[in-house]
């Protein structure tokens, strides 16, 4: 009769640890979250960017456009570059708008203005007939999506002076402002 306990003992013991083991294998989670805030860098350098990280960027914004860029022919020059960073989904929309050259220091007898070209992704923006001050869009929201990771382009900033304008050009020094802008979707 001893043994017959024992063994029913044992069967118990040996059917409680599955009993056991499924009441004390429940298991327990958490959740992790972060949020990206948005990140929009719109920014004129003397080289083009090639870089894949903003680690790559931080290296390269040291070569930022901060004085005039001197043109001296009526050929199409490249004269910098233009690089977009942004991480929206729904991409940005980056416009252009340039001002004729006139007179640095002789405007009040210099009235002459310069016109010119200025090309940037296949578009030009053409200072003699374009509607002065307004903007034009050069690179679409769906060029510059962030769809699968941080977007990171650089286009090359082509400008050429219209020839006629810069051979009938009395004598000075001229200058323009090219602006740049972006709106996020």
């Amino acid at each position: 009769m001893k043994k017959n306990i024992i063994a029913t003992l044992l069967v118990l013991a040996i059917s409680m640890v599955g009993v056991l083991a499924v009441a004390g294998g429940a298991t327990s989670s958490f959740d992790v979250s972060t949020q990206v805030t948005g990140l929009n860098y719109l920014a004129i350098t003397e080289t083009e960017f090639s870089g894949t990280n903003m680690n790559d960027w931080n290296s390269h914004n040291g070569t930022q456009i901060t004085s005039p860029v001197p043109l001296n022919t009526g050929t199409a020059t490249e004269v910098a570059f233009l690089n977009v960073i942004n991480n929206k989904r729904d991409g940005v929309s980056v416009y252009i708008k340039a001002d004729k050259m006139e007179s640095v220091a002789n405007s009040a007898t210099n009235t002459y203005l310069i016109d010119y070209t200025a090309t940037v992704n296949s578009v030009d923006y053409n200072t003699a007939s374009e509607t002065v001050g307004s903007f034009k869009e050069i690179i679409t929201t769906t060029e510059s999506a962030a769809t699968t990771s941080l977007f990171m382009e650089s286009y090359g900033i082509t400008i050429n002076i219209l020839d006629t304008d810069l051979d009938n050009a009395p004598q000075d020094t001229y200058s323009g402002t090219i602006t740049f802008n972006f709106t996020g979707a």
